[in-house]
């Protein structure tokens, strides 16, 4: 079941534009890097215990 296209509303476009427009602020930005360093952690973690598992079986 698909939506028909509906007209805009005037009235809602008017008080849209009434609205401020301003620039986030930086309280509001996600951060940069979004979350990279616990990604880099776990892996180099993740790397540690593949490579001591290798040793384990290679030596065992």
């Amino acid at each position: 079941m698909s939506n028909p296209e509906l007209p805009p509303d005037p009235e809602a476009l008017e008080a849209w534009e009434k609205l401020p427009k301003n620039a986030p602020s930086p309280q509001a930005l996600p951060p940069m890097t979004g979350g990279t360093r616990w990604v880099w952690g776990l892996l180099i973690v993740v790397a540690i215990i593949i490579i001591f598992g290798l040793l384990q079986g290679r030596i065992g």
